[in-house]
């Protein structure tokens, strides 16, 4: 099995009590984690209007999920690379689910999702402190349907030992014949989640959910040794 058990057939009720308590207001506090307003904010990051640009409203979203951005890679991505980038996510589908996307081509090097990739990361421009993490968190928020979260909580559980395979094993896990992305509707569905978020997005909570409950610490980024400036 490629997801931990908390995914199975049998548990779709557990993990909708996970996805609930996640979108409950914190104890003490009348608001959720800043986290649920990460896929809406300010109207979702794929949505037509600015579905092929990064924009601020985009980095703050990110923000919502306790990383932040540098200022320098914010000058990189909102102007000094905007032209790239946008290039780039016009050639990367809005409406196509990771499980129904081509992974051999969404894998190659060189394709317009791995070059994202390597530009978010600096490895076209030079480090600005955007690890894995961030970089998974930003073309989420642009491509909520194609690809996940990548973190120090859902690697272990994923079974990945770094970010180099994450794609493709989520893809495995999303058609691995028991039908995970219909489980994650109902899953959504039993927890009276916001019908807006992604599939994706459902799964990545549940799997950051069961993490914390099991002890997994958030380490933010997990190879981030860039200086600010």
């Amino acid at each position: 099995m490629i997801y931990p058990p908390i995914l199975r057939v049998d548990q779709v009720a557990d993990a909708a009590k996970l996805v609930h308590r996640y979108y409950r207001p914190i104890e003490g506090n009348i608001n959720p984690r800043t986290g649920t307003r990460f896929d809406d904010w300010a109207g979702g990051g794929d949505r037509t209007e600015v579905a092929d640009r990064i924009t601020a409203d985009d980095l703050v979203a990110v923000c919502f999920l306790s990383v932040d951005i540098k200022g320098r890679a914010a000058i990189g991505l909102l102007e000094k690379h905007a032209d790239e980038i946008t290039e780039l996510l016009r050639q990367i589908p809005v409406d196509v689910d990771l499980w129904d996307a081509d992974i051999e081509k969404l894998n190659a090097p060189g394709n317009p999702a791995d070059e994202l990739w390597r530009l978010l990361r600096g490895r076209k421009y030079g480090k600005w402190g955007i690890g894995p993490t961030r970089a998974s968190k930003i073309m989420a928020r642009k491509r909520s349907r194609l690809i996940p979260i990548y973190d120090s909580v859902v690697r272990p559980l994923m079974g990945l030992k770094d970010s180099g395979s994450q794609w493709a094993t989520w893809h495995a896990a999303l058609t691995d014949g028991t039908d995970l992305p219909g489980r994650l509707e109902a899953i959504r569905e039993a927890a009276d989640a916001p019908k807006h978020i992604s599939a994706l997005r459902v799964m990545d909570i549940v799997l950051w959910m069961h993490g914390i409950e099991l002890g997994l610490k958030p380490d933010n980024d997990d190879d981030i040794v860039d200086p600010e400036e």
